[in-house]
């Protein structure tokens, strides 16, 4: 049966490989590759995001009890810090500036890279613990929104 940990974590490496296309356009000069690859980055991990925050997360916290503290309230605050740099990488997106998607991206990495990293040691391994049985019912929703 495949966890909750191994599917994020493959969902982390893709998303991982369109933001590497975004920033070689970016480095290149290619605002056709960083309109293209940059929005499909956001897409992706946005929605990543929304499968964390409407599925995962308050399923952890239904079952541990840890509502007020604890890793999950951690990457929700992280989440917070880079929604703001997504408008930033919007920005440039929308104004073709590929200089402008390799600073908000950089900004970016520097949570994001962290954040992924705490999230497969600690975050999901932990989550696919406290669901038990109920992990593969779970996954199967998580599969569902990121259809």
């Amino acid at each position: 049966m495949e966890s909750i940990t191994a599917y994020m974590q493959q969902d982390h490496v893709l998303i991982d490989a369109i933001a590497a296309r975004a920033a070689a356009a970016a480095a290149a000069g290619d605002a056709d590759g960083v309109q293209r690859e940059g929005a499909l980055f956001l897409q992706r991990l946005e929605r990543h995001i929304e499968m964390e925050e409407h599925l995962l997360f308050p399923a952890f916290e239904e079952r541990t009890g840890m509502t007020e503290a604890g890793p999950s309230v951690q990457m929700r605050a992280e989440h917070e810090q880079m929604h703001g740099i997504f408008e930033q990488l919007r920005a440039a997106i929308d104004t073709r500036d590929a200089a402008g998607w390799q600073r908000a991206s950089q900004s970016l990495l520097e949570v994001l890279v962290p954040h992924n990293q705490k999230e497969e040691q600690m975050m999901y391994p932990m989550l696919d613990d406290a669901m038990g049985a109920d992990a593969a019912a779970l996954l199967a929703e998580v599969k569902e929104m990121a259809a």
